[in-house]
């Protein structure tokens, strides 16, 4: 579909107690010490249990209190003021978080229960769910970029400046398959979302990177995002050995785009890059970008009009859509109509150029489109039809590759597959990609 481009929407869901520029607050009683993240003056809170040097510790129950209400309530252990060990942490107009507590967050196996149904069960690791089987999950690392994120080209994590991408690297690697986020997913969720596709890939020698960018301009525009995956991958090459030739290249939406933008400029003269791409797998990314601005255009148009009866998707998708069309009008200086070459110059695809624009570049590389192109449940969700969905696109894209003479170039229909971590039905999501399929896929490449 043609979300999301910019994904107002994480797929999952993290929750933090954790100590950042909070403070310790007084139980008004004992004078027993509880760590408050984001302390304000309304808060208060009551401790039934044991104190030791004035912080709360061992197991009790604690409240906390906004102008006197009770907004939630944890029972399990502490330590210092703040919960570690097993708890359960009810949260009002929000849901209930059980399992390990570390620092006030979730770590090791635990659940969130939220209160309009969705569910995130797994591994956690530091508040945000990292669901790998323990064996895969003691071998997959995080590596610090040396580059501070000058840019903001990764988002959803606060202040931070920290880049950095995660891998998981089997003892012999034949192949790496590079991951990238789409806009505002974590690389955690990104791991979560293919717990099968990496742990199976492991097991046949393919290493697994996880890049820390989803909040990028287009590749060939960014000159921060690309030297940083540019910088990314040499050093793959250098600390692990990485196999130069054998990358292969796959993201979600935004992630899908940067996977085809960094493959098509790997076959142009005008960019230098530290490899060329053996193949490259989207997940439902929107890859015409004249088609992406004016489908976002038309349904500003149709939501606005009454926006009162949106459902919450849609206003999302409102929301969205007008970020969207100003980013564009922002980078390329207006719109398709005014600033035509600047949209053909630098997406993916252009349907209307007799050479498909920077698609050319992929005529003798294989690659592979997941999409779930339900159309009732837009129909009914989105109040969009063909028209305004990705399929469109990615379909047009694959038939320009195919009659120009690529035998690999393949769309995968995923209808109904299409699930996000919570449980939640979407069709924009990672799960539309069949493991199995996509790991015989890339071992046929190999060959």
């Amino acid at each position: 579909m043609r979300l999301l481009f910019f994904s107002l929407l994480t797929l999952t869901i993290t929750i933090s107690f954790a100590q950042n520029n909070g403070q310790f607050i007084k139980e008004a009683k004992t004078a027993c010490q509880i760590w408050s993240e984001n302390y304000s003056p309304k808060d208060s809170i009551t401790w039934e249990g044991d104190c030791k040097d004035n912080y709360a510790e061992g197991f009790g129950k604690l409240t906390w209190f906004i102008n006197q209400k009770i907004d939630a309530t944890y029972v399990g252990f502490m330590k210092k003021g703040n919960p570690n060990g097993k708890g359960k942490y009810i949260i009002n107009n929000y849901g209930i978080l059980k399992g390990n507590f570390k620092n006030g967050q979730l770590d090791g196996q635990g659940e969130i229960d939220y209160t309009d149904g969705r569910k995130l069960k797994g591994n956690f690791v530091n508040g945000d769910l990292l669901d790998l089987d323990k064996p895969y999950l003691d071998l997959l690392k995080k590596h610090t970029s040396n580059l501070i994120d000058t840019a903001n080209i990764y988002q959803g994590d606060g202040e931070s400046k920290s880049l950095f991408y995660y891998t998981l690297t089997p003892k012999k690697t034949k192949a790496v398959l590079v991951l990238f986020p789409s806009a505002f997913e974590s690389c955690e969720s990104v791991i979560s979302c293919n717990k099968n596709l990496i742990q199976k890939s492991f097991d046949k020698g393919i290493m697994t990177v996880v890049i820390s960018s989803n909040f990028n301009k287009s590749l060939s525009l960014d000159n921060f995002a690309f030297g940083f995956i540019n910088n990314t991958f040499l050093e793959l090459i250098a600390k692990f050995n990485a196999p130069k030739e054998k990358f292969i290249l796959c993201g979600l939406s935004l992630g899908g785009m940067n996977a085809f933008r960094y493959t098509e400029m790997s076959q142009d003269n005008n960019f230098s890059t530290s490899l060329k791409p053996i193949a490259v797998i989207g997940v439902d990314p929107p890859i015409d970008e004249m088609g992406l601005y004016k489908r976002a255009f038309d349904e500003i148009n149709l939501y606005q009009s009454d926006s009162i009866k949106l459902n919450n998707g849609q206003l999302n998708a409102l929301a969205e859509d007008k970020m969207l069309v100003a980013h564009f009008q922002e980078i390329y200086g207006g719109s398709p109509e005014e600033a035509p070459k600047k949209y053909i110059q630098h997406s993916p695809y252009t349907r209307t150029e007799q050479d498909g624009g920077n698609a050319k570049y992929l005529i003798k590389i294989p690659t592979k489109i997941y999409c779930d192109p339900d159309i009732n449940w837009h129909l009914k969700n989105r109040t969009r039809d063909y028209y305004h969905i990705n399929a469109i696109d990615q379909t047009a894209l694959i038939n320009f590759l195919t009659l120009k003479g690529n035998e690999n170039a393949e769309f995968v229909s995923s209808i109904g597959k299409g699930y996000r971590l919570d449980g939640t039905r979407h069709p924009h999501t990672w799960s539309i990609i069949d493991a199995e399929d996509c790991i015989k896929w890339i071992e046929q490449i190999l060959k």
